[in-house]
């Protein structure tokens, strides 16, 4: 397989993607697009004879996707509901997949749906580990066991650094956004990690006991979609330890949420986010490197009637980062295979068994979430 695949975004997150494809299709070239030469250079860096380089700002100078065969958009935060990769994909005649996981930007692709289906190609949101393998997760339990009508997705993180700006962007807003929930037919909202929305879960170690809170991710948006005949979707979140939820809720709602916020300092405009942002990472240098320690963790519990029946559980000692970067590879590899219709929808459309199997064979040779698929009945 030599195809060509355009990559959006080689922050962090990208250039783990990156690496994983540049070793599971060895034929391919890739296109790497950024406003920042710094992220170009060091995502050039991992294959320099099959990469080219393009450093634009497409926001603002739009994107040219002819004659790719995939284009893989890590350009966040998703929040903000931009569609021009998708657009310029489905222009060109390719196929498309974004790591979006804010419930306004999944929206956003959705309404391409008619689009994508007329010039014949699939255009998937949500890729990544949550949302991403806990959708195919999701539909696993729900083939496996026809009795369920809900699903919960529980992720928790710890992480030892606070990530690309993005990710922090998406973290504070997050605490601000509308959380949706799939319910009896319809779309109901919450407030994001907020302590009424609190619920304990016993799950696999390290994390044993947590308390998770209602989250602006996407998936009961496209899970929704895809199953409008289920009682409930529902996702949940919990940082580790459990006052980082309290820390982060408060930081957000206090304006560092609020990405439209801007304040003077010595006669600049600056985004107070990224004071924030700037003062975390300094923050991490300065910690003694034991105690830099990364887990993360994605439950799918699949219930009746409310009551949960069964469980499965993927763990990785690593950052979120990592099992999303193989978790978008896993998604990029079975949209190149086909068989993925046409239309904009989430993960869900890649068969997951096909989606499972490239997870985790992709996560054996990376020597990642080393259990495997942990399946637990209530």
């Amino acid at each position: 397989m030599s195809p060509t695949i355009m990559m959006v975004g080689v922050g962090q997150m990208g250039r783990s993607a990156l690496s994983i494809l540049t070793r599971a299709l060895p034929a391919a070239k890739f296109i790497l697009v950024d406003r920042s030469d710094e992220s170009l250079r060091r995502g050039e860096a991992v294959a320099p004879d099959r990469i080219r380089t393009h450093q634009t700002d497409i926001a603002c100078d739009g994107l040219d996707a002819a004659g790719m065969d995939l284009v893989v958009n890590f350009a966040g935060p998703f929040f903000l509901g931009s569609d021009g990769a998708a657009r310029a994909a489905i222009a060109a005649g390719a196929a498309y997949i974004d790591v979006g996981d804010d419930a306004e930007g999944t929206k956003t692709i959705l309404e391409l749906d008619n689009a994508a289906k007329s010039k014949g190609v699939p255009v998937i949101t949500g890729g990544g580990l949550s949302p991403g393998v806990s959708n195919w997760l999701a539909c696993s339990l729900l083939e496996s066991h026809p009795e369920l009508d809900g699903i919960k997705i529980v992720w928790i993180t710890r992480e030892p650094d606070p990530g690309g700006l993005a990710v922090l962007r998406h973290m504070l807003h997050m605490a601000v956004a509308p959380c949706p929930t799939w319910r009896n037919g319809k779309m109901e909202f919450t407030k994001g990690f907020v302590p009424e929305t609190a619920e304990s879960f016993d799950v696999p170690p390290p994390f044993n006991r947590i308390e998770a809170y209602d989250t602006a991710h996407p998936e009961p948006v496209t899970l929704g979609r895809f199953r409008p005949d289920l009682a409930l979707v529902q996702c949940k979140g919990s940082l580790f330890p459990n006052w980082a939820n309290a820390a982060f809720s408060t930081l957000g709602r206090i304006g560092f949420g609020h990405s439209e916020i801007t304040v003077e300092v010595d006669g600049k405009e600056v985004h107070p986010i990224e004071v924030l942002w700037k003062l975390l990472w300094k923050r991490h240098e300065l910690k003694p490197s034991a105690q830099r320690i990364s887990a993360t963790q994605v439950n799918v519990i699949g219930t009746k009637e409310n009551v949960p029946v069964v469980m499965k559980s993927i763990t990785d000692a690593g950052d979120m980062s990592r099992g999303t970067g193989l978790g978008m590879a896993a998604a990029a590899l079975s949209l190149l295979e086909g068989g993925v219709p046409a239309g904009a929808n989430g993960v869900e459309a890649i068969p997951y068994q096909k989606g499972l199997d490239h997870f985790l064979r992709l996560a054996a040779e990376a020597g990642t979430f080393a259990d495997g698929i942990v399946t637990t009945n209530f």
